[in-house]
């Protein structure tokens, strides 16, 4: 009796162990899943010929650009409500961990930096103006995140730094 004992035990215990081993599998793999459809986001969000030209747009100016230029053109008004959605967006989404923010800096990194760096007057003037201190909160937030923490590319280049290396799941 004692040995028919000693197998359920044994056997139940390996059945457990199975299970946990198996739904950490699940479990990875589904974060592996919201990883690649939180990138394909960012993708289809870079895409879109209106991010695109405003990124364009804003790019095209001097790093810390007078607030009033910026509102007193209609486009590029509009072309810094475009970036500022998006960098929202992407701040968040970086923050509930959706996307890791290194995977993200060596996506659209280059255009977080240099949109930041140009309307980032504009937008502390916009919290002022406002009086509402959430205006960019995320933008500036991801900015500072991937300026304190960047991906090993942006500093030679990802030809450089990634050379002979893929992507391990």
């Amino acid at each position: 009796m004692t040995d028919l004992a000693t197998v359920s035990s044994l056997v139940t215990t390996l059945a457990v162990v199975l299970g946990v081993i198996f739904g950490l599998i699940q479990l990875r793999q589904a974060n592996l899943g919201r990883r690649d459809h939180a990138a394909v986001d960012i993708v289809r969000t870079v895409q879109t010929q209106e991010v695109r030209g405003a990124v364009g747009r804003i790019l095209a100016l001097p790093d810390d650009t007078d607030p009033d230029r910026i509102r007193g053109d209609p486009e590029l008004l509009a072309a810094a409500l475009a970036v500022d959605s998006a960098c929202e967006m992407w701040g968040c989404m970086v923050f509930e961990e959706v996307v890791d923010h290194k995977m993200l800096d060596r996506m659209v990194g280059g255009w977080i930096r240099g949109t930041w760096r140009r309307l980032r007057l504009w937008v502390e003037s916009e919290r002022l103006n406002n009086r509402n201190p959430n205006v960019g909160e995320w933008w500036q937030w991801l900015y500072e995140r991937i300026e304190a923490d960047p991906d090993p590319g942006k500093t030679m280049g990802a030809h450089i730094s990634y050379r002979g290396r893929s992507r391990q799941r």
